[in-house]
């Protein structure tokens, strides 16, 4: 089978043949008995009880089919990507001319505990941006346009919760790849499961208890992480809600503090961790290393001297979470391609990579929205061509198309954005509404062939690309797992194969 374009393939049981997904070779049968077998090796790797909303259901047995050149571009676009957002982090409060904190501003508390970090790196305290970025998870869709066929533009970065999507690339790859032995073509997996686990696992020390902070998010992924730590380490992280947060002065700490939560549940002494019952019967357990999976209203609701030590030990680094996770991080960095490429931070071709793959992001209170408001003014179709997204949210809440508004309502959105009065929970970025490219689908046997856009993502630890996520697709204009949508792993060709040939 020959294709250089992104496109679903089916390996046939028995003869082993792969075939691109259309309706001459549509069997409900076969693909009905398909989607169990591959629903039973997922649940073989993780228990039904830790799939949220039986998201395993969700899974689609039959892959998609990348070529080099496109792992190459997402290679690309990651290294470029990374390069940019590591400078500007790192150059946030020391580059008075950037005005960083004036393009992008912070709530007055996030401000503080971001500048204390970086006085926490100047003594040594916490290390550079650069050895501590944490977990990304970019989203893009596939687009055509007139400089590339298949044009990966990255929408938003995914860096709040350090474990979504990674869980379910690992598991779901591992189950596909089970299929692989049998194809008549040499098919490779295009991630390997093990390369994601380990970009979890690295990120903690395994000698030391784990501590997850997690209170209003139900949770996804982290509940499968939870179970693969205690089925490779032997002991299980801990999850800790905020209430049970302790803080108590400790003069031999480098910090002044020893950080501990309650213990609600009289287990087994944990190895390498500091314990004691107080006067009053509370057991408080002292806490090294720990995992967020918090809102940013949940983490401004601590208090800051109890923010300062969870940033000491938390390993999905704060500047990631206030600053790469928020959607305006996407049009600084492509309001900073020349600089970046005039300082040597990027190459002239990354820079094209950064330009192709990041989608226009208008800021609020930038000279391009004001600009966008007044060309909408006189040509109010204009908004068919855009979108809103608030600054801070997942899963595709709150997103408003501008097709979807009338041409007043339009404007009267953007006139707020020109001149915003601070930060709040719902103010937006603006975005070039993207067209994507639709592919012949099957996502289940029982809804037939689709016709339907891909949506990708790729998982990032510590800098590290691991490699492609899970595809998702649905009819929706908004495609979320959690909404209804399918997630999908990916093939290669081996590239071996196609040199002998």
């Amino acid at each position: 089978m020959q294709t250089d374009q992104l496109t679903q393939i089916h390996i046939g049981d028995g003869d082993g043949e792969v075939r691109s997904i259309s309706q001459q070779n549509f069997d409900v049968a076969a693909f009905s008995s398909e989607e169990a077998r591959f629903q039973e090796k997922l649940l073989k790797l993780c228990p039904a009880s830790l799939w949220h909303k039986a998201s395993y259901t969700a899974g689609c047995p039959r892959p998609v089919l990348v070529g080099e050149h496109h792992q190459q571009q997402l290679k690309d676009l990651h290294e470029a990507l990374t390069a940019a957002i590591t400078d500007v982090v790192q150059r946030w409060w020391s580059d008075r001319d950037a005005r960083f904190p004036e393009r992008m501003p912070l709530e007055a508390k996030e401000e503080e505990l971001l500048q204390w970090i970086e006085d926490q790196v100047i003594i040594g305290n916490l290390p550079q941006f650069s050895q501590c970025r944490g977990s990304w998870r970019p989203d893009f869709l596939v687009e055509d346009n007139n400089e590339r066929e298949e044009n990966y533009c990255i929408t938003e970065i995914n860096a709040r919760f350090s474990f979504n999507g990674f869980m379910h690339e690992a598991y779901g790859q591992a189950a596909t790849n089970d299929s692989l032995g049998s194809a008549e073509t040499v098919l490779i997996p295009a991630t390997d499961p093990d390369t994601i686990l380990e970009g979890l696992f690295d990120f903690f020390d395994p000698d030391y208890p784990l501590h997850l902070l997690k209170d209003a998010e139900k949770g996804i992924d982290i509940h499968m992480f939870i179970d693969a730590v205690k089925h490779r380490f032997g002991v299980k992280p801990r999850l800790v809600a905020p209430a049970d947060l302790r803080l108590f002065p400790d003069a031999r700490s480098k910090s002044g503090f020893r950080l501990c939560c309650v213990v609600h549940d009289r287990d087994g002494q944990v190895p390498n961790t500091w314990r004691f019952v107080a006067p009053h019967g509370e057991i408080y357990e002292e806490i090294h290393q720990v995992g967020l999976e918090l809102h940013q209203r949940e983490l401004l609701s601590l208090e800051p001297g109890m923010l300062h030590q969870i940033s000491l030990r938390c390993f999905n680094d704060m500047r990631t979470i206030l600053l790469v996770h928020d959607k305006r991080m996407l049009g600084i960095v492509r309001q900073e391609i020349p600089k970046l490429v005039e300082r040597g931070v990027v190459t002239a071709i990354q820079a094209e990579a950064l330009r192709l793959g990041i989608v226009e992001t208008l800021l609020p209170g930038s000279q391009e929205l004001k600009n966008l408001l007044q060309v909408s003014l006189t040509s109010p179709d204009l908004r068919h061509g855009y979108i809103l997204k608030p600054i801070r949210s997942g899963k595709g809440n709150g997103i408003i198309f501008g097709d979807d508004v009338t041409a007043p309502e339009w404007t009267s959105l953007l006139r707020a954005l020109t001149s915003p009065d601070g930060i709040s929970a719902d103010m937006c970025v603006v975005q070039r509404l993207i067209t994507p490219r639709k592919y012949d689908l099957v996502l289940g046997a029982s809804n037939g062939m689709v016709r339907y856009p891909l949506v990708g993502t790729y998982h990032v630890s510590n800098g590290k690309l691991l490699g492609l996520g899970t595809w998702r697709a649905s009819g929706g204009r908004i495609v979320a797992v959690s909404s209804g949508g399918s997630w999908i792993c990916s093939v290669m060709k081996d590239g071996r194969e196609a040199l002998e040939k």
